[in-house]
């Protein structure tokens, strides 16, 4: 084999050993990004309030503490929900504005809501879809949420979801 056989040969094999290292430090990245799992946190900004004096709220229910708040200054109500089914939810008086609940079965229309005669006795309300929720806070002032629609991720919905209609009364 004379010099430049030699040579060309070397270089080859030089050049399958580079990329036979090439090669492993490849399967060696793949191999540590396997057993080392990659967790991404998203946060999202969720906005829990609807400031308007009268509309509708959809919101996840076990995120913000069961909280969400409709109205403003001394029209504000924190109002406090969690699971019961995908029928019915709880209701809570457990806010801090929120002085009084009772609950007002089989509500047609809140805007037909005159008269309000209702129990304000109980701290908790297991309203119904289509039942309301009146709920009157520090202020003295009254605000009426109707049952929409309730989800239930452990009743084979995909998540908690509560839908609601409401009216804060002036």
């Amino acid at each position: 084999m004379n010099e430049t056989n030699f040579n060309t040969v070397t270089s080859i094999v030089g050049s399958i050993i580079g990329l036979i290292s090439i090669i492993v430090t490849i399967l060696i990245f793949l191999n540590e990004r396997k057993r080392k799992k990659v967790i991404t946190i998203s946060t999202k900004e969720k906005l829990y309030c609807n400031v308007n004096l009268s509309g509708h709220f959809v919101f996840d229910y076990s995120n913000n503490d069961g909280v969400f708040s409709i109205g403003k200054e001394e029209y504000l109500f924190n109002t406090k929900w969690s699971k019961a089914s995908n029928i019915s939810i709880h209701a809570y008086r457990n806010s801090p504005n929120i002085k009084e609940i009772a609950l007002l079965k089989n509500v047609l229309d809140l805007n037909s809501i005159e008269i309000i005669e209702a129990d304000f006795s109980s701290r908790v309300r297991t309203p119904h879809i289509g039942d309301a929720v009146v709920w009157r806070n520090d202020s003295g002032k009254i605000a009426i949420t109707k049952i929409v629609s309730i989800k239930d991720d452990s009743r084979g919905d995909d998540k908690d979801e509560l839908e609601c209609e409401y009216v804060i009364l002036k």
